[in-house]
C-alpha cells in the first residue's frame, strides 16, 4: 500500500473541508481543489492500483486520433498534442463525493461503485478536447465522449 493511498475517512475529512471553506466564503474553485484530488487518487489506486502523477502511456484507452498522432510525432512530447483526458470531469466526480457524503452515503462500497461506473481516463488530442462538454454531467464518460464524436 503506498504512503499516497486515500482512505474513504480521509475523503469523509476532504468533504468537511470543502462545507467548512464553502462556509468561510471561499469559492467552490477553491474549496473543492484537495477533495478533486483526493477522489481521483482514490479511484486511480483502486482501478490500476497506483497514486502516480497521470501520464499518456499509463492509459490503455487511445483515441484513433491519438493514436495517429502518435505515430505522426514520434519525437514530439505527448503534452504538445495530446491530453490525459478524465471521462468524467474531476470537478463533476469531485462533486458526486460530496453529494454522497452529504447524504451520508460515502462508504467504500459506495465509492468503489462510483470509480468502477465513473472514473475512466482516456488519451485523446488537443482538438478532440476542445469538442468535449465541461459543465454538463452525462451518464457516462463513454457518453461524453461520444457527444464530442471521439472514436476508440
Amino acid at each position: 500500500m503506498s504512503k499516497n493511498t486515500i482512505t474513504i475517512n480521509q475523503l469523509k475529512i476532504l468533504c468537511r473541508h470543502v462545507n467548512e471553506l464553502s462556509d468561510a466564503g471561499f469559492t467552490e474553485n477553491v474549496a473543492v481543489r484537495l477533495l478533486e484530488l483526493g477522489a481521483n487518487i482514490y479511484a486511480k489506486d483502486l482501478i490500476m492500483g497506483t497514486t502516480t502523477p497521470d501520464y499518456a502511456d499509463q492509459f490503455p484507452l487511445w483515441s484513433k486520433a491519438a493514436l495517429k498522432a502518435k505515430n505522426a510525432h514520434l519525437k514530439w512530447k505527448y503534452g504538445r498534442y495530446l491530453r490525459v483526458e478524465h471521462g468524467t470531469p474531476r470537478r463533476q466526480f469531485a462533486r458526486l463525493v460530496l453529494k454522497a457524503f452529504q447524504r451520508r452515503k460515502l462508504t467504500k462500497p459506495w465509492m468503489d461503485k462510483l470509480c468502477h461506473t465513473k472514473w475512466k481516463v482516456a488519451i485523446i488530442t488537443h482538438e478532440e478536447d476542445a469538442r468535449l462538454a465541461r459543465s454538463k454531467l452525462y451518464k457516462s464518460p463513454e457518453a461524453r465522449w461520444e457527444a464530442a464524436k471521439i472514436k476508440f
